[in-house]
């Protein structure tokens, strides 16, 4: 598993990549993602797997231009219950910033493939079903993206995608709040504030809580979105990171303890 600075690095360059090199993703690189696979499927009692070489699940993505060579992607499977959903989301996105590590672009889909064409690549056991995908694969032009600094990277990735205001995020607080909150909050609001959502909608909003010194993470009721216990997820796993440390527990309303 990386470090905490390496998935700081990863959340700060992470973009949703729609144009891909054919490059196939090599088998080297496949083993150390099953790997990442692997100890996240345990952890979130899922079954994300990885597909590759199925071009077919984004023809229409691809012909339509929404999509460019896409053909990989992870299959996200769990459960058939919300909660797993949320840990679907957090766990999946955790495999995306590894991903993001080695070079690899991604981009969460729910309509752009053929659902019923992928849930035949991979494999569904009695009471699961297939949440969601990520397109995975070697972004356009790869090697010129790889050959650019850090600094480079993130500031592609600012000028690529606009994001809600902190202040939007913290919706729930005041000003006085707001200010008054401590240092790991607000670093965890602003990698949450980057990580992705269906539609880019974002619906996901924090709160802290001086009396216990803990965040909290609900739901907007104000923002439609099918999929948000799946960007409550990932906006938990994001805050997290961003936090340093500490635990979450699952659910809409669920608190963060920062250790």
């Amino acid at each position: 598993m990386a470090e905490h600075t390496q998935l700081i690095d990863a959340i700060n360059i992470r973009t949703s990549i729609r144009s891909y090199d054919p490059d196939p993703i090599d088998d080297d690189t496949a083993r150390q993602l099953d790997m990442t696979i692997d100890a996240v499927n345990m952890l979130a009692d899922a079954h994300i797997q990885l597909v590759r070489d199925q071009p077919a699940v984004f023809a229409d993505a691809n012909a339509s231009g929404h999509l460019n060579n896409a053909a990989n992607y992870l299959a996200v499977v769990g459960p058939k219950d919300d909660g797993a959903r949320e840990r679907a989301g957090f766990y999946t996105e955790r495999v995306v910033l590894a991903a993001t590590l080695r070079g690899l672009g991604t981009c969460w889909v729910g309509g752009s493939w053929d659902r019923s064409k992928a849930a035949r690549h991979c494999r569904l056991s009695a009471g699961e079903e297939l949440y969601l995908g990520v397109v995975i694969g070697y972004p356009e032009r790869h090697f010129d993206r790889m050959a650019k600094s850090y600094t480079e990277l993130a500031a592609m990735r600012d000028a690529h995608r606009e994001s809600k205001t902190y202040e939007q995020f913290t919706a729930p607080m005041s000003d006085e709040a707001r200010a008054a909150a401590p240092d790991w909050f607000k670093a965890g609001v602003q990698a949450a504030m980057k990580a992705p959502s269906a539609m880019n909608r974002q619906p996901i909003v924090f709160s802290y809580n001086p009396d216990d010194d803990t965040a909290a993470a609900m739901i907007d009721p104000n923002v439609e979105s099918g999929q948000a216990l799946n960007d409550l997820g990932i906006a938990k796993l994001h805050f997290q990171i961003g936090a340093g440390s500490g635990t979450w527990a699952w659910g809409d309303g669920g608190l963060f303890i920062h250790r």
